[in-house]
């Protein structure tokens, strides 16, 4: 069964429905069993689903740590030649940091999509 999804919907602040299409979206968080949506660095909303749902929903992103799940469409640099210092860093200037377990996945993923690091 596929899954994935191009949107996701969520309520702003006033309590207003609202879809945010998929390719917007930076970065999931988690967030005990909800998931917070960065669109950029002040921009965010709370999700009821946990981050492996997301994860499920849109199996495109990344999974760099326990607590993030990145869009590969807005990194826009890497750095992942350290283990315990690994980082990768989304075109609104936020830097995250890649666990050292998924290291070795991250760079597969990003020689197969043809991505330049540092």
């Amino acid at each position: 069964m596929n899954t994935a999804r191009t949107s996701i919907k969520v309520r702003d602040r006033r309590g207003r429905a609202i879809t945010i299409p998929s390719k917007q979206i930076l970065f999931f968080e988690g967030w005990s069993n909800y998931s917070r949506i960065f669109l950029n660095k002040q921009n965010g909303f709370v999700s009821s689903y946990t981050l492996k749902e997301q994860q499920e929903y849109h199996p495109s992103f990344w999974r760099i740590s326990r607590s993030h799940l990145v869009n590969p469409e807005h990194i826009i640099q890497m750095d992942l030649h350290d283990m315990h210092n690994s980082w990768i860093e989304l075109s609104d200037e936020t830097r995250l940091p890649v666990s050292r377990r998924r290291v070795k996945s991250i760079v597969t993923l990003a020689k197969y999509f043809s991505l330049v690091f540092s």
